[in-house]
């Protein structure tokens, strides 16, 4: 959404209701239905995450919380999307500063330390760029203490590694920690003193910062499946019914870790925890199934197929695609559970990257109304490149 069209949808939201809504009428239902726009298949997910929202922006109790997943599941674009609804809202405007930082930036490796002025500058850069013009001491220090922090690959930061301690891990999750629980730590920067640029000492409040931890934690998956299939563990897989795009049933042993998660998990795997103590939820995000991964394909703003769609527009050809060649797509993605929704964009490279090469080439086009082509992706086309 370009700068104009949040300016007119703050325009219009307000001058439908008289005014702006207060933060608390803002309710997690509400901020549920915004966030399902725009990431799908993690319903259940997004209901802790819009709770943490309404935590932090009425300022009642704060929202910390982390996000595990396997790579594709979403966690980046939960992240994205938090950054989307704080835009779309004017309600949410003091709000807009949000950063997005990998863990293993804010640990100076040579020296064991954890940096919290460089979280804190990406902060003030998005703060910069929120209020848009040269702010004075008040209006960046308001502006980064009601910021959203979110720490990607979290995970490589645990405690332990290959089985040892792991000190810039400790360093990490003690750092991050001290800014939970609430730190005042200066920081140096020009702000507007007087009608002039100059150089002053704020001093930054992370108390009222919602602080979004991610990861994929991937040994934790191998972790926990080992002391479920352990003998002496009295647990087991569970089997389940699967029918695929052809209505083929069969029965799968499959293992989900949040059928089996337990808290004391994440303590085994390297997190500290007094860490994880001061986060309100640890969030497990759900394998995407196949009913999830076609709606992406399909719905998605970053899907492959619409990406594809738009390419060719540009050539006057009309993309489409068979709802059975949608499903066995879905189906073979959904097979890369590691993966997630990353693989839908390698599957169908298989497909439709030939066609992207020479459209016209393919065989495949058929001629439509107002001098265009249509082109449409079939199960044996897809059964075809996938060797099926």
């Amino acid at each position: 959404m370009s700068k104009e069209q949040a300016t007119n949808k703050e325009t219009k939201g307000a001058a439908a209701g008289g005014g702006l809504r207060s933060i608390e009428s803002i309710t997690p239902p509400q901020i549920l239905e915004e966030l399902k726009s725009g990431v799908l298949g993690q319903d259940a997910a997004l209901k802790f995450v819009s709770v943490a929202i309404y935590k932090h922006t009425t300022g009642k109790v704060p929202g910390n919380i982390i996000l595990i997943g396997n790579s594709g599941t979403g966690k980046t674009t939960i992240m994205n999307n938090i950054q989307r609804l704080y835009n779309e809202l004017p309600e949410y405007a003091p709000f807009r500063s949000i950063a997005i930082i990998n863990a293993n930036l804010l640990v100076d490796s040579d020296r064991m330390e954890f940096r919290p002025e460089r979280l804190l500058t990406a902060v003030e850069q998005r703060a910069r760029s929120v209020i848009g013009h040269p702010p004075t001491a008040s209006e960046l220090k308001e502006a980064m203490e009601r910021a959203t922090i979110c720490v990607d690959e979290i995970d490589k930061m645990s405690s332990i590694l290959a089985g040892k301690p792991n000190a810039i891990g400790v360093a990490l999750q003690q750092g991050l920690l001290t800014l939970t629980e609430g730190d005042r730590v200066p920081i140096k920067t020009h702000v507007m003193v007087n009608g002039e640029e100059k150089l002053a000492t704020i001093e930054i409040d992370t108390k009222g910062m919602m602080f979004i931890c991610g990861g994929a934690f991937e040994g934790l998956y191998d972790q926990v499946f080992s002391r479920v299939t352990n003998p002496s563990s009295g647990e087991s897989l569970r089997s389940v019914a699967v029918r695929n795009a052809d209505g083929q049933v069969t029965i799968e042993v499959r293992f989900s870790l949040a059928d089996y998660f337990k808290i004391e998990d994440l303590f085994t795997y390297g997190m500290v925890p007094q860490f994880i103590a001061r986060l309100d939820n640890v969030v497990l995000l759900s394998e995407l199934a196949v009913d999830s991964l076609k709606s992406i394909l399909m719905r998605a703003l970053d899907s492959p197929f619409l990406r594809s769609k738009r390419y060719l527009n540009v050539m006057g050809i009309d993309l489409e695609i068979e709802d059975l060649a949608a499903s066995i797509l879905a189906e073979q993605a959904e097979k890369h559970s590691r993966t997630g929704a990353r693989a839908l964009r390698t599957i169908f490279s298989k497909i439709i990257n030939p066609i992207e090469f020479d459209p016209w080439g393919s065989g495949a086009l058929e001629d439509a109304e107002g001098n265009r082509k249509r082109l449409l992706v079939t199960a044996p086309m897809v059964r075809r490149a996938l060797g099926l």
